[in-house]
């Protein structure tokens, strides 16, 4: 047995990549912003006047203008939307492990139920995150790759690749984003 094994596939797969060079990393263009500018450790940023709707199937999970952005090198952003604006009823907390991060703190997650579907651990919020992230406290993000979709401002976003990080690529940010195989050390 591996002592791997209890790291997410993109830990543990794929070998190692380099990190891109600047001429490996895509270029903004007009109204975009590259991973590689976002800082690390991470900086959270409201998202103001941003529209953001969250949704299992057809049913709407979650909508807001009032979301924030945590940014950080190499990942697109992982957006938090306020408790206020979700719809709670469709959550429930998680049976599933809980995870660290050096920066915000514990994370606990949440399954995402909607008549006879249920997606789970797709949803996960700092309940007291670090004091430098007090920005997303009482907000939670969402996996796109686990069972729900997302928009922002009418687009449909993408999952940041991999089974572990919860960004959401939109068409104003640029890469290449860390997340897939061999990305770890990005």
């Amino acid at each position: 047995m591996s002592i791997f094994t209890q790291f997410p596939k993109h830990m543990t797969s794929g070998g190692f990549l380099p990190r891109p060079t600047k001429k490996e990393q895509e270029t903004p263009g007009k109204g975009q912003e590259s991973v590689w500018s976002y800082p690390r450790p991470p900086v959270c940023k409201e998202a103001k006047g941003r529209k953001v709707i969250v949704k299992m199937g057809n049913t709407v999970i979650a909508e807001t203008e009032r979301a924030f952005r945590m940014m950080e090198e190499s990942h697109p952003p992982t957006w938090y939307i306020p408790k206020e604006d979700i719809k709670m009823d469709f959550l429930e907390p998680s049976q599933a492990f809980k995870t660290t991060c050096e920066f915000k703190g514990q994370a606990v997650y949440y399954d995402v139920k909607v008549e006879n579907k249920q997606a789970k651990m797709v949803a996960w919020t700092y309940p007291d995150p670090e004091d430098n992230q007090s920005c997303i406290k009482e907000k939670f993000a969402f996996y796109l790759q686990r069972g729900v979709d997302a928009w922002v401002d009418g687009v449909k976003a993408k999952p940041q690749e991999g089974d572990f990080y919860g960004g959401w690529i939109t068409p104003d940010v640029v890469g290449p984003f860390k997340g897939g195989p061999g990305t770890r050390f990005w």
